[in-house]
């Protein structure tokens, strides 16, 4: 009986320890997106896009609460003060790298920023939903 509690234990931890590398690097088809800075006084979100791409990407970035934001690169499409959310329209991406800066005003304290990434599967039309924190 021990034995076998055991067994569960490890399969348990063996199943946190999965999903917390999937959580690092979040793809869907075609598509990945994890940051690669997340705290001090910016953001870096890297988005590789594989081939073929979707025709368009839509990045939501949600900042913490109480941050300002100095600058992006690239620019924003728009911006709601009121939700703390960045979003960007990436129209025809091409396969490759791509990387969202978000420089803040002071520095982040405590959790960063999130994001979900939404586009269509070039396969099939599917809408696709990819969150990265």
């Amino acid at each position: 009986m021990q034995k076998i509690n055991r067994i569960m234990r490890l399969c348990f931890v063996s199943q946190v320890f999965v999903l917390m590398i999937l959580a690092a690097n979040v793809q869907a088809e075609g598509l990945q997106a994890k940051y690669l800075e997340n705290s001090g006084g910016r953001s870096v979100l890297e988005i590789r896009i594989e081939d073929p791409p979707p025709s368009s990407v839509i990045v939501k970035q949600h900042i913490p609460s109480g941050k300002s934001i100095e600058s992006t690169i690239p620019s924003y499409t728009k911006y709601n003060r009121k939700k703390n959310v960045l979003t960007w329209l990436l129209k025809r991406p091409v396969p490759g790298v791509q990387k969202i800066i978000t420089h803040y005003t002071s520095s982040l304290s405590g959790a960063g920023a999130s994001a979900v990434i939404r586009c269509k599967s070039p396969s099939d039309g599917s809408l696709m939903t990819i969150r990265a924190e």
